[in-house]
């Protein structure tokens, strides 16, 4: 991906990869200022393009220290940020019992 322009899915992509890190609990929208990314018929919260860089808005994973998040969180967005600098803001901390299930909640077998 190339600074200027974003391609349609980018922000989706992003989001993706950020998702991915295991310091990172959640995407948030931001508060007052908000990090989304609009798109047609869909929004991509935590996420926000511009030509000048890319900022992403986390809820930190309970008890990671937030200097490993951050470094997650670049070292998998960087390749995608078209050498644009990232910004990282946590907005958020995951508390004791807020931790993702492993696996969705569904009917029993």
């Amino acid at each position: 991906m190339t600074a200027g322009p974003n391609p349609p899915d980018a922000a989706e992509v992003i989001a993706a990869a950020v998702r991915a890190a295991p310091a990172v609990a959640g995407l948030h929208a931001g508060g007052l200022r908000p990090v989304v990314t609009l798109l047609p018929g869909r929004r991509v919260d935590g996420v926000q393009l511009t030509d000048e860089r890319v900022t992403v808005s986390v809820v930190a994973a309970r008890g990671v220290p937030l200097p490993l998040l951050g470094e997650q969180v670049r070292t998998r967005v960087a390749p995608l940020a078209g050498g644009r600098p990232v910004d990282v803001h946590v907005a958020d901390l995951q508390l004791p019992g807020e931790e993702r299930p492993a696996l969705p909640p569904g009917p029993s077998a």
